[in-house]
C-alpha cells in the first residue's frame, strides 16, 4: 500500500513538473511574438531617413541674364542738370567732331549758369571763413604762471632749509661752548669753596651748590631756546615743502591741461583741414560744371560732339529738363557684351570666366571672356536673378546693388543694340572643407544647423537617435552650402526623411551614401 502511495506520489510530481514547463515555454512564445509586434509597430511609427557624410568640395554657381551690345570705344558725353533740351541728334547719326549732338534754351543755360556761379561763390566764402577759423588763437600756457610759482615756492624752500641746516650746525658748535663754559664756571666755583674751607664750612658749601644749581639751569635754558629755535625753523622748512609740493602738483596738472589744449588744438585743425580739402574738391567740382555751362552758353546753347563717330545712344528727349544722369555715347570703333549681374553674383565671377551667349539673330551660342567687372552703368534692358536663377531681360532683383560685367566681341557680325540672353556655370574658386546639401540645413532662434545620426543601444538592438550638431555658414549656392562644423569621417549627416525629425527623435535608416 504504501509503495502504492509512493508511485501515485511520484506521478503527480512529474505531472506538474510538465505542466510548469508547458508554461514557460508558452510564455516565451507569447514574449517573442510581443517582441515581434512591437518590432513591427515600431518600424511603422518610427521616421525613415537618409543619411549621408559629408565631404569637401566646391560650391557651383549658376547665373543667368539679359545684355545688349555696346560700342567699346568712344566717348562719353554728359549733360548737366536742370537744363531744358531744345534739339536732339538721335542715335545712329554719324558725326564728325563739333557737330551738333543737342540744342539747349539759352534763357534756361543762363539763369543755371548764373545759380551755379554763385553757388560757386558761396563755397569759395566757405573757404576763406574755415582757414580763419582754423588760425588758432594767442593763448599763455597754463605752465606759465605755475612755474613761476613752482620756482618761488621752491626757493622759499631753499631758504628755509638752509636756515634749518646753519641753524643746527651753529647750535651743535653753541652747546659745545656753552659746556665748555658750564664746566670752566664749575671748577671755578670749585676752586673758591675749597678755598673758603670746602665741606667744613657749611656757607661755603651752600654757595657753591647754588652756583652749580644755577649754571646747570642757565645751560638747560639755552638749550631749550636753541632748541624752541629750531624747531620753529624746521616747522618753517615743512611748510615750505608742504608749499613746494603743492606747487609742483599744481605744474603738473598745468603741464597736462597744456599738453591736452595742445591736443584739442590740433584735432581741430585737423579737422578743418579735412574741411579744408572737402570744400577745395567741392570748389573744383563747382568750377568744372561752371566751366562747361560757360562753354554751352559760348556755343550759342549747342553740346558739340568732342569725336568723329557715331551716336549709339542719346538718353536726351526734346522739351525734357536734365536731371544731370542723361549722356550721350559716341562709337568711335568696336564692340563688347555689356550685361547686369547682382552684385552678390559678380564678386563670385572673375575676369577670364566663360559665359554662354545667346543673340537674337545669330544661330549659334557664342562663348565669351569676362574682360571687365565694374559698377559702371549700362544700358536700360539688362537683367539678371540674384539667386542663380534666370530672369527676365529688363529687370534686376536687386535694384541699387547690380554691377556690369563686358566681354569683347570679335568679327562684324554684331551691331549695336543688338540683344543676347547670357548663362555662367562655374565652379567656385575655393574648395571649402564641409559642403552639405540645402536640405540637411536648419535654421532655429539658436543658430544655423543640422540633425546627425547617433546609434543608441537597446533591448530591442540598436536604433539611431537625431543630434544636434551647430553650424557656421560660409558660402551657398542654389543647391548646397558650405559650412563649418565639429564634423569628422564618421559623421552622419539626416539629409531627408518620409516624416518630420526633430532633435531627440527615434528614426530608421533607410538609405545611407
Amino acid at each position: 500500500m504504501v509503495q502504492w502511495l509512493k508511485s501515485v506520489n511520484i506521478k503527480n510530481k512529474l505531472k506538474k513538473r510538465a505542466f510548469w514547463g508547458q508554461m514557460l515555454g508558452i510564455f516565451f512564445v507569447v514574449m517573442l511574438l510581443c517582441t515581434f509586434v512591437s518590432r513591427a509597430a515600431d518600424s511603422v511609427i518610427m521616421p525613415k531617413a537618409q543619411l549621408f557624410k559629408p565631404a569637401p568640395g566646391n560650391l557651383n554657381y549658376k547665373m543667368k541674364g539679359a545684355g545688349s551690345v555696346v560700342a567699346s570705344e568712344g566717348e562719353l558725353v554728359t549733360v548737366p542738370d536742370s537744363l531744358r533740351v531744345k534739339e536732339i541728334t538721335k542715335p545712329g547719326t554719324n558725326v564728325e567732331a563739333g557737330d551738333v549732338l543737342a540744342v539747349i534754351e539759352t534763357d534756361e543755360l543762363s539763369r543755371v549758369l548764373e545759380e551755379q556761379n554763385a553757388k560757386l561763390a558761396q563755397l569759395k566764402l566757405q573757404l576763406e571763413g574755415e582757414r580763419v577759423n582754423a588760425t588758432p588763437d594767442a593763448v599763455t600756457p597754463q605752465t606759465f604762471s605755475a612755474g613761476k610759482s613752482l620756482a618761488l615756492e621752491q626757493k622759499r624752500y631753499n631758504e628755509a632749509a638752509d636756515k634749518l641746516a646753519a641753524a643746527v650746525a651753529a647750535e651743535k658748535d653753541e652747546a659745545a661752548e656753552r659746556q665748555r663754559k658750564a664746566e670752566t664756571d664749575k671748577k671755578a666755583a670749585y676752586d673758591t669753596f675749597l678755598e673758603q674751607g670746602g665741606e667744613s664750612n657749611p656757607e661755603a658749601k651752600s654757595i657753591y651748590d647754588q652756583t652749580v644749581s644755577g649754571i646747570e639751569q642757565e645751560l638747560e635754558r639755552a638749550a631749550a631756546e636753541k632748541k624752541a629755535q629750531i624747531a620753529a625753523l624746521e616747522e618753517s622748512r615743512n611748510a615750505a615743502a608742504d608749499a613746494l609740493e603743492q606747487a609742483q602738483t599744481a605744474y603738473e596738472v598745468a603741464a597736462k591741461e597744456d599738453e591736452n589744449a595742445k591736443a584739442n588744438r590740433q584735432k581741430a585743425q585737423q579737422g578743418s583741414d579735412i574741411t579744408q580739402q572737402g570744400l577745395e574738391i567741392d570748389i573744383q567740382q563747382q568750377q568744372k560744371v561752371v566751366d562747361r555751362l560757360e562753354a554751352i552758353m559760348d556755343d550759342g546753347g549747342v553740346i558739340k560732339s568732342p569725336v568723329k563717330g557715331t551716336v549709339t545712344e542719346n538718353s536726351l528727349t526734346e522739351g525734357m529738363i536734365t536731371s544731370g544722369q542723361e549722356y550721350i555715347r559716341i562709337g568711335t570703333g568696336g564692340y563688347e557684351f555689356l550685361a547686369s549681374v547682382d552684385k552678390e553674383n559678380a564678386q563670385r565671377l572673375k575676369v577670364g570666366d566663360t559665359m554662354e551667349v545667346e543673340f537674337t539673330g545669330l544661330k549659334e551660342k557664342k562663348k565669351l571672356k569676362i574682360a571687365d567687372i565694374r559698377t559702371e552703368m549700362g544700358k536700360q534692358g539688362e537683367g539678371g536673378n540674384g539667386d542663380g536663377t534666370e530672369g527676365s531681360p529688363g529687370t534686376s532683383s536687386n535694384q541699387g546693388e547690380v554691377m556690369y560685367i563686358t566681354a569683347k566681341l570679335e568679327g562684324d557680325e554684331y551691331a549695336d543694340g543688338m540683344t543676347g540672353d547670357y548663362a555662367v556655370n562655374k565652379d567656385s574658386d575655393i574648395r571649402y572643407d564641409w559642403i552639405l546639401p540645402m536640405g540637411a540645413v536648419r535654421e532655429d532662434q539658436k543658430g544655423v544647423y543640422c540633425l546627425v545620426a547617433r546609434k543608441k543601444s537597446t533591448i530591442l538592438g540598436e536604433e539611431y537617435v537625431a543630434e544636434r550638431l551647430n553650424l557656421t555658414k560660409k558660402a551657398k549656392d542654389v543647391e548646397q552650402m558650405a559650412v563649418e562644423g565639429a564634423f569628422t569621417n564618421e559623421t552622419k549627416i539626416i539629409k531627408g526623411s518620409n516624416k518630420e525629425i526633430n532633435e531627440g527623435d527615434r528614426f530608421r535608416v533607410e538609405e545611407e551614401d
